[in-house]
């Protein structure tokens, strides 16, 4: 399987604009053979695409059988690209930040909620902004995947979690907003140490905000606390990965 992380600007609450960056991206893919494309968390309403009032964020929020998420599944079978990518979910009354994966075929494969609170504000209503219960594995052209979104993976009982797991690769959607500087002279080596437990690849895929005080882009493969594959923080495009 040939995939490819990518680093692309997600612009706050403006999910068209989105949208058709992935729409350009899938084209791109679909020329270099690759078959799945993955990126960051939240990428399709942008990290800071809520106003934090339930009203409006719910009527923001997607349903995973929604017109956008089928346009996405459309997509995914037009091109025959699989497709991994955060949004902001809403289930009847409850809104997620979840990572939902579809197949070349349009079928949804999984759909991950976010399991640690860092993705809303401290004053953001509990009984309605919500995280998931537990990481799920799931199988796609024979490998196994997990998933976990951002600040998941600094939580000692979500990584020992995950220890107990039998996947192949973890898909690491996130927004980091570190300066190219300081991921490169001890961050970056702090997030290989964190990782260094899990004994498996985890590919880490960041967006971009499109500006010097959000998140920088970049992707990377870790394993064993050791960098495989990078496209440099500071940088969009896609990495490719041979799994």
């Amino acid at each position: 399987m040939r995939l490819g992380l990518v680093s692309e600007i997600s612009k706050e609450g403006d999910i068209y604009y989105n949208l058709l960056q992935i729409r350009k991206r899938v084209a791109q893919a679909k020329k270099r053979g690759l078959d799945l494309l993955c990126f960051g968390e939240a990428y399709l309403h942008g990290f800071d695409g809520l106003e934090w009032i339930y009203p409006q964020d719910l009527s923001r929020a997607l349903s995973q059988d929604g017109q956008i998420i089928h346009e996405l599944r459309s997509l995914a079978r037009e091109h025959g690209v699989a497709l991994s990518l955060g949004y902001i979910e809403k289930e009847g009354e409850d809104i997620y930040s979840s990572n939902i994966f579809l197949s070349s075929g349009g079928e949804i494969v999984n759909n991950f909620r976010r399991l640690s609170p860092g993705w809303k504000i401290a004053e953001a209503d509990r009984s309605h902004y919500r995280e998931g219960e537990d990481f799920s594995v799931f199988t796609y052209q024979g490998k196994r995947f997990a998933t976990a979104i951002c600040g998941d993976l600094w939580y000692d009982e979500h990584l020992n979690r995950l220890k107990t797991l039998d996947f192949d690769y973890l898909l690491w959607p996130l927004y980091i907003d570190y300066s190219v500087e300081e991921w490169q002279i001890g961050v970056k080596q702090e997030y290989g140490k964190r990782l260094r437990e899990l004994l498996v690849p985890t590919l880490m895929i960041n967006s971009s905000s499109g500006n010097k005080k959000g998140a920088r882009g970049g992707c990377y493969v870790f394993w064993r606390g050791q960098v495989l594959g990078e496209l440099p923080l500071g940088q969009t495009g896609i990495l490719e990965v041979n799994l």
